[in-house]
């Protein structure tokens, strides 16, 4: 293995994942190094579609490979018998794939002929004999699941000529957010949603990536046996942040890789090659969609994140100019090599999220319908849930303003972070070493203190997190199981609190959360509203700072960007840091004290402190 292909090395490891609780500058480690995926030792950036001709495919390959454009496919050949010679190729070449799934528009009907037939897994096989990683999409399950099972017209599409003869079977009634059977209670939620999503496992062999878009369900994918914790974002999909941090919490829980595909879908618009075109229903061109900026920032986010493979959605038919030999590069796929060579030569270590967020097992969080599992209405509690993730955490009160104020529809993709991404997200079935690894764990919401996760929490104490409770928790807490707690470690509860930016109780005050970053993070980060993460290097300590203002986009328009919307930050590192360089800019200074860093609009920057 070579351990300088990818930042998540054995050095990193090391550092991370030692015996002490404490690192060597009175920063607490957190979490183990990100998982890659399996049998492979490098971060994977993948194209999205390819030719199904074996000689095509070989051809790409070939001048992705000598560009640097990639060295993954997701999704690449359908998982069927027919793509026996593509699956050669890609034997040979060793890269890892994920497949479209059989009968792919009906991927997911439960109950329907998207299944892995013996011949396909005959076909699929090939690339397990060659030690290739491959998995199965299962795309969108919880948005399908909860919107277009009750969607005339989209079932109609996917079921063509099937429709009348099936509809009964498929088709579920209005308002019933998919569910065969109302659900009374959040247990018989979960176990109708949790038989759906075993039943596409199984029909697919149980070679599953889960990939969510709009749901929060990336936790449950991960307990049902997914491969791969997988994400959807932009496309008009809300809440990118804390849809990350549940995924690295799922992967970490569940010790898992997990990825990130970026949809350049916005509105009834599409990235595409060629000039933009507003004249159908859709726009298309490289102008349509997603900005560029938007794309690059979130593909190195999710990078530097932990994802062990950043995915650009339809990138097939935005990176290349006509599609087919000679494969030349658009500017979207000129600066995807570029952002690639960026990631694979920049070791991104591994993510510092001292906090971790406890949720119930069955909370069942879904931000973008605003109901538990999709149809329960909300509880103070789970508003309590909500506004620590969406506000409180993933959306800072200021952001820098734009002239003339235009509308700005792709603005709440990324966000300023007032306390940095801070977080991962759990359920409470984690285990107590795995709690334990983090130096705060914050209870959130209404929780069910069974006595294993009682035991759980006892461990975590004792392994020297910080345990956070909120006063009704106390009142639910048996009396010795308190006591218990108390004794083995820290346990704080949290003073009750109402925020002004909600109304409502929160589940901790602003005050508190501000304090457990000035604690837990090595680097103090001021001046103008960013979004910024901290992570642990081989050398120190690395910040990404992410501008995500100055750039106008709506999905039928080109781009404006605004390069007089500079942010202004101030890098103060809170242990003796010996120089520190800026990566995309090759700014540095030598010894210790704040860095400076102006931000152009909608651009990032990485700035790593070396420590002694």
């Amino acid at each position: 293995m070579n351990l300088l292909r990818d930042a998540t090395s054995l050095a990193t490891a090391c550092l991370v994942m030692g015996t002490t609780a404490v690192g060597s500058h009175g920063v607490a480690n957190t979490a183990p190094v990100p998982r890659l995926l399996p049998g492979s030792d490098r971060f994977h950036f993948s194209l999205y579609a390819c030719p199904s001709d074996p000689a095509e495919l070989a051809s790409l390959l070939d001048a992705m490979e000598a560009m640097g454009l990639g060295n993954a496919l997701d999704p690449g050949p359908s998982a069927v018998a027919g793509s026996r010679g593509a699956f050669e190729v890609l034997a040979r070449r060793r890269w890892p794939v994920v497949l479209y799934p059989p009968d792919g528009g009906r991927m997911q009907l439960e109950g329907g002929t998207s299944v892995l037939r013996a011949e396909d897994e005959a076909a699929v096989r090939i690339l397990d004999s060659a030690g290739v990683f491959n998995a199965i999409q299962l795309g969108e399950w919880g948005y399908h699941y909860h919107r277009l099972r009750t969607d005339p017209a989209w079932m109609k599409a996917v079921l063509g000529a099937d429709f009348e003869e099936t509809k009964e079977r498929f088709l579920m009634r209005p308002g019933s957010a998919g569910y065969e059977t109302p659900p009374a209670t959040r247990r018989d939620a979960f176990d109708q949603l949790r038989r759906y999503f075993l039943w596409h496992r199984q029909a697919k062999g149980g070679r599953v990536i889960s990939v969510t878009g709009h749901s929060h369900y990336e936790c449950y994918a991960a307990e049902w046996g997914a491969s791969v914790v997988g994400l959807e974002v932009g496309e008009n999909i809300g809440f990118t942040q804390s849809k990350f941090a549940f995924a690295r919490g799922a992967a970490r829980q569940w010790n898992l890789p997990w990825t990130v595909q970026m949809s350049p879908w916005f509105g009834p618009a599409v990235t595409t090659r060629g000039p933009l075109d507003t004249n159908g229903p859709t726009a298309t061109g490289l102008d349509a969609g997603h900005s560029l900026s938007l794309c690059l920032r979130v593909w190195r986010h999710a990078w530097f994140a932990g994802a062990a493979m950043v995915t650009p959605e339809n990138s097939f038919n935005s990176f290349f100019r006509t599609g087919a030999p000679p494969w030349d590069l658009t500017e979207h796929g000129r600066a995807a090599t570029n952002a690639f060579a960026f990631m694979r030569s920049h070791d991104r270590g591994n993510p510092h999220t001292p906090l971790l967020v406890v949720l119930d097992h069955l909370a069942g969080y879904n931000a973008y319908t605003g109901l538990s599992w999709g149809t329960l209405p909300r509880t103070a509690a789970d508003h309590e849930v909500a506004d620590l993730l969406e506000v409180q955490l993933f959306d800072g009160p200021r952001r820098l303003p734009v002239p003339g104020n235009p509308p700005n529809p792709e603005a709440g993709y990324l966000r300023p972070t007032p306390h940095g991404e801070l977080c991962d997200v759990a359920l409470s079935t984690a285990t107590g070493a795995f709690m334990g690894r983090y130096p705060v764990v914050l209870l959130a919401g209404d929780i069910d203190f069974t006595p294993a996760f009682l035991r759980e929490l006892e461990t975590a104490v004792a392994s020297g997190s910080r345990l956070l409770l909120h006063p009704r928790h106390v009142a639910a807490i048996p009396a010795g199981a308190m006591s218990r707690l108390r004794k083995g470690g820290t346990v704080e509860v949290l003073t009750e609190w109402r925020s002004p930016r909600t109304g409502r109780p929160a589940a901790i005050p602003d005050e508190r959360l501000a304090r457990i970053a000035a604690e837990t993070l090595p680097v103090a980060v001021e001046g103008d509203p960013v979004q910024f993460q901290v992570n642990r290097s081989r050398a120190g300590w690395v910040v990404e700072l992410i501008h995500n203002d100055g750039v106008v986009k709506t999905g039928r328009a080109p781009a404006e960007v605004y390069p007089e919307v500079i942010a202004r930050v101030r890098l103060r590192p809170r242990f003796a840091s010996v120089g520190a360089r800026e990566w995309i800019t090759g700014a540095k200074q030598d010894g210790d004290g704040a860095f400076d860093v102006a931000i152009p609009p909608g651009e990032s920057r990485y700035v790593e402190f070396n420590a002694p």
